[in-house]
């Protein structure tokens, strides 16, 4: 049977969307993670993505899951497993992908998303005019 505070936190999680949130163990979703426990507004679930990081992030998960354990946050490690493939061999992350596909990043295609570059008008430079202090365009 169910304790009443179980009980509580059933009938507010089943008053409103779940909240989960993505951890991927960085210094932005850690921060995200402890301030909305610090507000009160606990995750209903935090996943963490099983994927190929740097040693000190390796470190750091134990760490922190033995945070979100003291603190009553429930987490759950994912992990993507590919079921159907067009390319052969089958790969399971990133790095994989990556050498069985050969892709290229966009730049190498003329679409740039993530810099749109100085001709485009929607990018703001901030070129200080030294007599007024404005900010031009």
């Amino acid at each position: 049977m169910a304790s009443p505070q179980q009980n509580a936190r059933l009938r507010a999680v089943l008053s409103r969307p779940p909240v989960v949130a993505a951890w991927r163990a960085g210094v932005d979703s850690t921060a995200m993670v402890i301030e909305l426990v610090e507000r009160g507004e606990t995750p209903d679930m935090v996943l963490i993505a099983q994927m190929p990081k740097k040693p000190q992030t390796l470190s750091f998960i134990p760490i922190f899951q033995a945070w979100m354990d003291t603190h009553r946050v429930p987490y759950a490690v994912v992990r993507y497993e590919p079921r159907r493939f067009k390319h052969w061999p089958p790969y399971a992350d990133l790095l994989e992908n990556c050498l069985t596909n050969g892709p290229l990043p966009s730049i190498a295609f003329s679409r740039s998303s993530c810099s749109l570059g100085p001709g485009s008008p929607n990018v703001f430079h901030a070129g200080v005019d030294e007599v007024a202090g404005r900010t031009t365009r």
